[in-house]
């Protein structure tokens, strides 16, 4: 059995235990060691402010069950493999995942995490890509002048 976090209903989250089916050839067991939870796409998902027309787009690699409610969703998951094909065995690798204690993915989809990169920061990596992708997106280069405006206005 496994625990996953829910979002149920417009600001409800639940933690809800399943029965999870064994890795079969090309697939891993990864336990996990961190999630990371979006401050703005899942707090988007947890409001229930996720349009209609936005729904296929915003589908994470391995959600289950369907906007707006209820969704398993996720996608910064850091963990070790436990079974799996023997080059993963003990490895920590990084995964598009909702938050679950465990869960078995295929192994194309997990990224090994570099020694000596600590599995905490390793769960930052779909931020990274958010980030590196902002920055190419906007054209920036080397000596521009970047403002980065925080429009949080003090909220948690």
């Amino acid at each position: 059995m496994v625990r996953a976090i829910w979002y149920t209903a417009p600001g409800v989250v639940e933690l809800k235990t399943s029965p999870l089916a064994p890795a079969m050839p090309g697939q891993a067991l990864v336990r996990t060691l961190f999630t990371g939870v979006s401050r703005g796409t899942e707090r988007l998902v947890l409001a229930g402010a996720v349009g209609e027309s936005e729904w296929a787009r915003m589908k994470a690699p391995m959600q289950e069950g369907q906007f707006p409610f209820p969704v398993k969703y996720g996608y910064c998951a850091t963990g070790v493999v436990e079974v799996g094909p023997k080059e993963l065995l003990g490895r920590t690798v990084f995964a598009l995942h909702p938050h679950q204690d465990c869960f078995v993915a295929p192994v194309e989809a997990l990224a090994i995490v570099p020694d000596g990169i600590p599995a905490r920061r390793a769960t930052l990596a779909a931020n990274m890509e958010t980030a590196l992708n902002a920055v190419w997106d906007s054209g920036a280069g080397p000596a521009d002048r970047i403002v980065v405006v925080d429009n949080n206005l003090g909220r948690p």
